[in-house]
Parts: structure tokens; sequence; C-alpha cells
């Protein structure tokens, strides 16, 4: 009996196919196969950006000047000569050289806020560290291709494009650095 209830009730499904609506389980936007990509690529997804930047310049410049300038008289005068002479010199050298490096390494995690029509991605993140009152904030922000995306879900900051990296710190370390009033005023008046 119960055999045939099943029966009358498949035979009703196949015969109504417009009465009964059944909802899918799976979310066709966020779906992802257990055998396919991991990669963060979808709002909201994370992604770890490997900060790995090094800076390097430098300038040199020399200039050097000499001036000589002889003024001499003579003049003579019986059995007598006077002799008078006047002379001036002056050397000019100067050199300058200027080197500047810097190198930042450290991971941050960022969260994709923005999918651009062109297929790029915007990423943003920020990462805050405190020790022993020294504060420190990284932030980036940046433009990431889906292809530069590791399998981990990583990407390199250089492949990055119109990043933006930020390190700002705060505490008793920062304060150290940071020249007092009276100092600046006499730089400024080139007397330091």
């Amino acid at each position: 009996m119960w055999i045939d209830d099943i029966r009358g009730a498949l035979l009703a499904m196949l015969l109504l196919p417009g009465v009964v609506c059944a909802q899918s389980l799976i979310d066709p936007d966020g779906y992802r196969s257990l055998t396919g990509d991991r990669r963060g690529y979808h709002l909201g997804d994370t992604l770890t950006v490997l900060v790995m930047e090094s800076t390097s310049a430098q300038s040199a410049a020399g200039t050097g000047a000499d001036s000589n300038t002889d003024i001499s008289a003579r003049t003579g005068l019986d059995s007598n000569t006077h002799q008078a002479s006047l002379g001036l010199k002056g050397d000019t050298n100067g050199s300058g050289q200027t080197n500047r490096s810097g190198q930042i390494r450290t991971n941050v995690s960022v969260r994709i806020i923005e999918q651009l029509p062109e297929g790029l991605l915007r990423v943003s993140g920020e990462q805050r560290v405190t020790v022993n009152d020294e504060k420190q904030q990284v932030r980036i922000t940046g433009l990431v291709r889906p292809d530069d995306i590791a399998y981990n879900n990583t990407v390199l900051s250089y492949r990055l494009a119109d990043a933006q990296i930020d390190i700002v710190g705060d505490g008793v370390v920062t304060d150290a650095q940071k020249q007092n009033i009276v100092f600046r005023v006499l730089k400024w008046m080139r007397i330091l």
C-alpha cells in the first residue's frame, strides 16, 4: 500500500511541474566546487599581500672653481728700486653626496573591496601592531589582477598596480626622532 502512495506522489510531481517549486541549497553566485580553484576573487574575499619593497637611490655632485689674480708694479728710480705688489687668490671647491635606501618586509591581509569591469580587483587592508607602547600601522591599497594571485591566496606587493603602502609609527621611538622647534629654526636660518 505505501508503495502505491509513493508512486502516486511521484506521478503527481511529474505531471504537475509548474506547481512544485524546489529551491536549491546551493547559492549559484558564491558556489565553488570542492575541486575548483580556491583563490579569492569575490567581494569580501581576503588575500595576503607579501610586502617586499626595497629602494635605493644615490646622487653625487661636485663643483670646483679656481681663481687667481696677481697685480704687480715695479718702478725704478736712479739707484733706488721701489717695488709694490698686490695679489688676490681664491679657491672654491664643493661636493655633495646623497645616499638613501629603504627596505620593507611584512605580510598584510587585505580584503577585495571592488571588482572593476576590466577584471581588476581593488584591495585594501591595514594591520596594527603595538610593542612597548610603540604603535605601528601598515595600510595597503591597490589593484591586483586575478592571474597574479597565487594558489594560496597570496600576492606580491610589486604585482599591485597603483599600490599605496603606508607605514606609520607613533610612540616613544617616533617622538625621539622628531627635531625640536629650536633646532628646526636654527637650521632654517642656516646657522646649523
